[in-house]
């Protein structure tokens, strides 16, 4: 597979679910897929309640084309909660390959337990130098005592890139989050 690809888990009924390589294609001796229990949601539900070590899972793949370009332009991530898996696989293969474009990673969640891998993209901005990590939460409640950015995390981008041109944008999260994002990247 190319870092940015994904897989659809078929379901026993043929029906078939689409999750994000979260590794690397250099680091596929095992395939990592970030899950997030969707409240009746009949495969993830499964895998929280009732998958084992040693179940069978059918999966079909790799597919898509949400894969890092050539070129020279700055990167500008964009991910919303789980959208999080095909960029860490992209970002990570771009350090392996020695990429050394700026990257920005813009993390959206809803509350700070929900970027369940926060400190990994914190030490990827002490690893290399032209890598940012801007985390933003759009429900910070008071006992988060949260001090970084709040808001949508497309909003937080176009304060900070109110002119994106010169950047390419690659963005991952809901269908809500991309529906948007991306409009109002274009425009700008």
């Amino acid at each position: 597979f190319t870092a940015g690809q994904y897989i659809n888990i078929v379901l026993e009924d043929g029906k078939r679910r689409a999750f994000s390589f979260a590794n690397t294609p250099r680091d596929n001796e095992l395939i990592e897929l970030h899950v997030r229990l969707i409240p009746g949601g009949r495969f993830t539900t499964h895998v929280f309640t009732a998958m084992k070590v040693g179940d069978t899972l059918r999966f079909e793949g790799p597919f898509g084309r949400f894969t890092l370009r050539e070129g020279a332009k700055p990167i500008l991530f964009v991910a919303g909660a789980t959208g999080f898996a095909p960029i860490k696989s992209i970002v990570e293969d771009a350090f392996h390959r020695d990429i050394r474009r700026p990257m920005l990673l813009y993390w959206g969640v809803r509350r700070p337990a929900d970027m369940y891998m926060m400190k990994y993209a914190e030490n990827w901005q002490l690893s290399h130098p032209h890598f940012r990590f801007i985390p933003v939460l759009s429900n910070a409640l008071p006992e988060d005592n949260w001090q970084g950015r709040v808001g949508l995390v497309h909003e937080a981008i176009l304060k900070d890139f109110p002119d994106m041109t010169g950047y390419e944008v690659y963005v991952c999260g809901s269908v809500k989050m991309v529906e948007a994002a991306v409009p109002v990247f274009l425009e700008h």
